[in-house]
C-alpha cells in the first residue's frame, strides 16, 4: 500500500521566531549565506555535496539495522537537455520538521566521525547556490516533496526587489524515487547567473562511463579506503541523457576511487617488488636480477597506513623514509594519515589515460601528478603541486593521495588547515623521492623500452592500417585454389627465412586459420604485424576431432566477427634468439603478440613457463587457431605471448598421439630438447 502524502503549507526555511528586526535579520542571514557560497569554488562541489549526503543517509540507515549491509543504493541522473542533476538514495530519509530546517546555514542533523559532513553548510549551498532545488523525502508513513527557486538570485540581489524564496509543495518525482519505500531525492537544475558550474556541457562528458569516471575521481563515490577500513557495500547506478536524448547507463558496485594502477596496464606493486627482493636475498639469490614481472612497466604503486608509514616495520615493505620532527610524526598518527602513491613513467601516460582511455575533456588531466588530499574516505578539492626542489620533473609523474581520518577542510570545500597541508607536502616529497630511486632501476636500458618507442610502434601500426585501407590486396576466386593435401616445401627449415616460408604456406593451406598478415616490413627490431580476424561461419575455427588446432566454441558466443587489434609478429629459427634479445632489452615482451619459430631451444625457461596447447587436456587455453604453445612469465604467471612452434606442429600433424605423449614427457622433465 502506497504511503500517504503529507500536506503542508508553504514556509520560509530561514524564518526565525527571535524578536530581531526582520529586515536586519534577513540581511544578516543573506550575508551569512553569501559567505558560505564563496567558500565553494570548485566545479565538482555540486556533485560532491549531493553524493556525500546520499552516502551518509544510506550508511545511517544501514547502521540502524533497517537496511541490509549490501542493500544500500544510490541513483544518479544527469540530464544534459534540462541541465539537471538528481540523486536518489534509499537511506534514512527526513521528517517534515527536518526538511523544513535542513537549508538553514550552520544547521546539521549529522554527527560523529562516520559522517562525511556535519558543518551544516552543504545543504545551504545546494539551496541557495543555485536557482532551483527539489527535495523529496519518504518515510514508511509519510512522503513530502517541495521545491525552492531563485535562491542564488535572492542572495545576489542588491536592489531589494527579489523576495526571499520559500519551499513550496511539488508533485512527487518519477523514476527511482517512486520505487523506494524509504529514502530521499534531491534534484538541482542549473539556471540563472553566478552559479558554478553554469551548465553541464563544460565537462564535455556525454556518456555514463565518462561521467562515472569524473565522479569517481572528484566526488565521494570515489571512496578512498587505504587505512584498512572496508569499502561500504553501496551500489551506485548512473544514468546520463545527452543533448539528443540518448540514454546511457553505468553501475558501480561500491564507492571506490579510480586508482591509476587499476587503469594503466603494466603497473607493478612496490610492496610486491620489495618483498620479492627480500626473499631473493634471504635465499642467497642475486637481487640485482630483476624478475620479468617488474620490467617493462608503465608505473609503480603502493599504499600504506600511518603506522606503516611512520613506524616503518619491516613487513610493511614501505620504501618511504620520512624526515619529520616529533610533532609532525605525532600529527600524522593522530590524524590517522594514510598514503597511496603511483609513479607513472611518462606524463604521456596521464594524457593517454585522460584523453583516450577515459575519453574525458582533452587537456584537463583530471587524474594527474600531484597531491590529492582526502578525508572521511573522499577526495577533497583539486590536486596540489608536489613541492620538489630536486628532480622537479617528477612532481608531474607522481600521483599521491594523502588521507586524513580525523582532519577535515574549512568551511565548504575550501581547504585543509595549513599544518595538515604542510605535513602532506613533506610526506609527498619523501614518497616521490623513494619511488624515483626505483625509476631508473626498472626502466634502465637493457630492461625495458622507453615510452616513446611504444608510441613509435603505435604509429607504425597506424601507418600500416592506413596502407591496408588505401592499397588493400585481396586474392580470391572460385577454382583458383586447389588443395593438394600437402605443402610445397620439401625440407625442414635451416634458417629464419625458411620458417617464414613454411608458416605462410600453412596459412595459405588453411592449416592455421584466421591470421591476417598486415605487414612483413621490419620496423626497427620487429618483424611484422598481424591481426586475428575470424568471420562466421565459425565452425572452421572450433576445436573438434576434425579440427584439433581449433579453439573453444564459447569464444564465439556473441554475434558478429571476431577481430583483434593489430599486434606485433616475431619470427625466429628458435626461441633462443628471442630470449637473448628480451634479456638484453633490444626487444620488449610486452610489445609482442605472436611468435613463430621452428623449435623451442633451451633458454626460454630462464624467463617463462610454457603450456603446450597440442595436449587435448590443455587446448582450452588456445586463443588463436593453430597456436601450439602459450608462454607466461615465470614469476608473475601473467600472459607473455602466443607461439607457433612449427617443429612440434609438424610432428603433431604426422602423429598426434606420439607428439602429445612427447609433450607430456617434456612437461614432466622440463627439457624441450
Amino acid at each position: 500500500m502506497a504511503a500517504a502524502i503529507e500536506s503542508f503549507e508553504a514556509w520560509d526555511p530561514l524564518e526565525s521566531t527571535a524578536g530581531a528586526d526582520p529586515g536586519i535579520l534577513i540581511s544578516a542571514q543573506r550575508r551569512e549565506i553569501a559567505n558560505i557560497l564563496r567558500s565553494y569554488t570548485g566545479y565538482y562541489d555540486l556533485f560532491a555535496e549531493l553524493l556525500q549526503n546520499a552516502l551518509d543517509a544510506v550508511e545511517s540507515r544501514i547502521a540502524e539495522g533497517d537496511l541490509g549491509s549490501d542493500a544500500g543504493k544510490i541513483w544518479i541522473e544527469i540530464d544534459l537537455r534540462t541541465q539537471t542533476v538528481g540523486v536518489v538514495d534509499n537511506g534514512c530519509a527526513m521528517t517534515l520538521q527536518q526538511v523544513q530546517q535542513f537549508l538553514r546555514p550552520n544547521f546539521s542533523f549529522k554527527s560523529g566521525p562516520v559522517t562525511r559532513g556535519s558543518k551544516g553548510v552543504g545543504a545551504t549551498y545546494l539551496g541557495y547556490g543555485f536557482n532551483k532545488l527539489l527535495i523529496a523525502s519518504r518515510l514508511p508513513s509519510k512522503t513530502i516533496c517541495g521545491t525552492i527557486e531563485n535562491g542564488r538570485t535572492w542572495v545576489e540581489d542588491r536592489t531589494g526587489t527579489v523576495a526571499r524564496p520559500k519551499i513550496v509543495p511539488t508533485d512527487l518525482p518519477v523514476g527511482a524515487f517512486a520505487d523506494i519505500k524509504r529514502g530521499t531525492c534531491v534534484t538541482v537544475q542549473l539556471k540563472g547567473d553566478n552559479i558554478r558550474p553554469k551548465n553541464l556541457s563544460w565537462y564535455q562528458a556525454n556518456t555514463a562511463d565518462q561521467w562515472l569516471a569524473l565522479l569517481r575521481i572528484m566526488t565521494p563515490i570515489g571512496g578512498i579506503y587505504i587505512n584498512g577500513n572496508g569499502t561500504p557495500k553501496v551500489t551506485i547506478s548512473l544514468c546520463v541523457v545527452d543533448q539528443d536524448g540518448k540514454r546511457t547507463e553505468a553501475t558501480l558496485k561500491e564507492p571506490s576511487y579510480l586508482y591509476p594502477h587499476t587503469l594503466i596496464s603494466r603497473s607493478g606493486s612496490m610492496v610486491e617488488f620489495l618483498s620479492t627482493q627480500q626473499k631473493k636475498i634471504a635465499n642467497g639469490q642475486d637481487a640485482a636480477k630483476i624478475p620479468p614481472k617488474f620490467t617493462g612497466l608503465n608505473g609503480l604503486w603502493g599504499q600504506w597506513t600511518a603506522t606503516q608509514l611512520v613506524d616503518n616495520p619491516v613487513e610493511s615493505f614501505c620504501p618511504i623514509r620520512l624526515s619529520l620532527d616529533a610533532e609532525e610524526r605525532l600529527l600524522a598518527k593522530v590524524a590517522g594519515l594514510s598514503i597511496y602513491v603511483y609513479l607513472a613513467f611518462s606524463t604521456d601516460l596521464w594524457d593517454n589515460l585522460n584523453d583516450v582511455q577515459l575519453k574525458l575533456r582533452k587537456g584537463l588531466r583530471v587524474l594527474r601528478g600531484g597531491i590529492q588530499l582526502a578525508t572521511r574516505h573522499m577526495p577533497q578539492g583539486m590536486t596540489l603541486t608536489i613541492p620538489m626542489t630536486n628532480n622537479v620533473g617528477f612532481q608531474n609523474l607522481v600521483h599521491v593521495i594523502i588521507h586524513f581520518d580525523q582532519a577535515e577542510p574549512d568551511l565548504g570545500r575550501k581547504g585543509f588547515q595549513p599544518e595538515y597541508v604542510h605535513l602532506a607536502e613533506k610526506i609527498a616529497v619523501s614518497a616521490t623521492t623513494a619511488f624515483r630511486r626505483r625509476y631508473a632501476l626498472l626502466r634502465k636500458p637493457g630492461v625495458a623500452k622507453i615510452f616513446n618507442d611504444e608510441l613509435k610502434i603505435e604509429q607504425w601500426i597506424k601507418n600500416q592500417e592506413q596502407h591496408e585501407q588505401t592499397h588493400g590486396l585481396t586474392i580470391k576466386g572460385k577454382g583458383l585454389f586447389l588443395p593438394t593435401e600437402e605443402l610445397p616445401i620439401r625440407s625442414e627449415p635451416l634458417v629464419e627465412q625458411d620458417v617464414v616460408a613454411l608458416f605462410n604456406q600453412m596459412l595459405s593451406a588453411g592449416v592455421i586459420r584466421g591470421i591476417q598478415l598486415i605487414s612483413s616490413s621490419q620496423y626497427n627490431q620487429y618483424d611484422g604485424l598481424y591481426r586475428v580476424n575470424m568471420q562466421a561461419p565459425y565452425e572452421k575455427y572450433v576445436y573438434g576431432s576434425e579440427n584439433p588446432l581449433g579453439i573453444e566454441a564459447e569464444m564465439f558466443a556473441s554475434e558478429g566477427s571476431f577481430v583483434t587489434k593489430v599486434k606485433v609478429l616475431e619470427y625466429k629459427y628458435n626461441l633462443n634468439g628471442l630470449i637473448e634479445e628480451l634479456q638484453s632489452g633490444e626487444k620488449d615482451v610486452n610489445d609482442i603478440g605472436l611468435v613463430v619459430v621452428w623449435d623451442m631451444g633451451e633458454k626460454w625457461s630462464e624467463m617463462f613457463e610454457v603450456t603446450c596447447l597440442l595436449d587435448p587436456d590443455l587446448q582450452h587455453h588456445r586463443q588463436i587457431h593453430g597456436t601450439t604453445h602459450r608462454f607466461v612469465h615465470s614469476v608473475s604467471g601473467s600472459h607473455a605471448f602466443e607461439a607457433i612452434v612449427l617443429h612440434d606442429l609438424v610432428r603433431y600433424l604426422s602423429d598426434p598421439e606420439a607428439e602429445v605423449k612427447r609433450q607430456r614427457a617434456i612437461d614432466e622433465s622440463g627439457d624441450a630438447n
